[in-house]
Parts: structure tokens; sequence; C-alpha cells
């Protein structure tokens, strides 16, 4: 048999077995014969391959179904602050659709600016240059809320409290929840929609 053709054959023998044994042998016609399995024709070991591991294929994460529901602008801005600050794409969703609504362009009646609703003081604190940005605006409101999380030992409800109306407010209750009525509305529906998302992740 031709050593290219020999190749050939045992290729396609080879396409098939993750652990293959090849035995030869000549048929009573005259033919060689191969074969991964011994019997009266092929019984001359020819070669022995190692086992080798079959390695499943990666799974790669489902994307967290709620940010289906995020406006596909600002999207990979949260994906990357949550990436960025290691906190949850769930939490940085909660917070910016208490405090805008996703709107890039909402002010309130105390200055706060933007998505995650930044004071100006806490926008240059964190490095932000410009609030209305919404990469800007997200990124700088992710990194306060690292900063929070790490001040309040991973707390939730204190640091979502603490973004609403200050760390020192926090503090000076005692590292409780203030008694300002807006706080105390506010950690409520920040932490149900945090919840109710993070079982979707």
């Amino acid at each position: 048999m031709k050593p290219a053709l020999l190749a050939c054959l045992l290729c396609g023998l080879f396409a098939h077995q993750a652990n293959a044994q090849v035995y030869t042998g000549i048929s009573a016609e005259g033919s060689v014969v191969l074969s991964s399995n011994e019997d009266d024709t092929a019984n001359t070991l020819l070669i022995e391959a190692e086992k080798v591991a079959v390695v499943p294929p990666t799974v790669l994460p489902e994307e967290p179904k709620f940010l289906s529901e995020v406006p596909a602008g600002f999207l990979p801005f949260i994906q990357e602050a949550s990436a960025t600050y290691q906190i949850p794409s769930a939490l940085i969703h909660a917070v910016i659709l208490v405090e805008s609504n996703y709107n890039p362009r909402a002010y309130s009646p105390k200055g706060a600016q933007g998505l995650m609703q930044l004071m100006p003081a806490t926008a240059k604190r964190f490095g932000n240059s410009n609030s209305w940005d919404p990469r800007q605006n997200i990124l700088t409101g992710s990194k306060y809320l690292r900063w929070l999380l790490d001040y309040f030992g991973d707390d939730l409800e204190l640091t979502i409290a603490a973004y609403n109306a200050g760390e020192g407010a926090v503090m000076q209750a005692g590292r409780k929840i203030p008694k300002f009525s807006e706080t105390e509305r506010y950690v409520p529906r920040v932490m149900s929609i945090y919840n109710k998302n993070k079982r979707l992740t």
C-alpha cells in the first residue's frame, strides 16, 4: 500500500476515535486490512494511541435577563462599570432606575445631574468632569457605590442610604438609615428592584 494512501486511511480512522488502537493484517484476497478492533484478519497491532481527554465546550454565562430592559445605548456603560468596580450590574440598574428612570438629562431641585443623579461635589470628588455624559455618569456613580460598599463593609442597605443621603448622614445616625422620609422610601425601592433582578442573573 502506498504511504500516502495509508496516511489517509489512518487519518480517517483516527477522526472518529478518541482512544484508538489500529490493527493490520492481510485479507484472504491479499488486501491490507486496517481496523480499530482486533480480529482474525487484522491481528497485528500497528498503532496504539493514548486516550485523548474530551474537553466539553466552554459555556459562557448568559447575559442577565433584566439587562434586556436597559436602553441599548447605556448597556455597555453598565457592563463596563460593573466589571471595573466589581459591583453587580443589577445594583447599578436599580440605582439608575430609581434616580432618573434612564433620563440622562435628569436634573433635581437640589442640583443632582444625569442618570445616577450625581451632585457636582460628588462628581468632582470621584473625577467626573461632565455628569451629562452617560458613560462618565455611570462610571462615576458606580465608583461612588464601590467606595460606599467598602466604607460600610458591604452593607448594601447602608450603602444605598448613603448614596441618597450622604455617608455623613448615615454615620451621624449611628451607622443606620437616617430618619429622612426620602431616604426611608429610597432604600426599599432600590433594594426591591435589585433583589428582583439579582434573581434573574
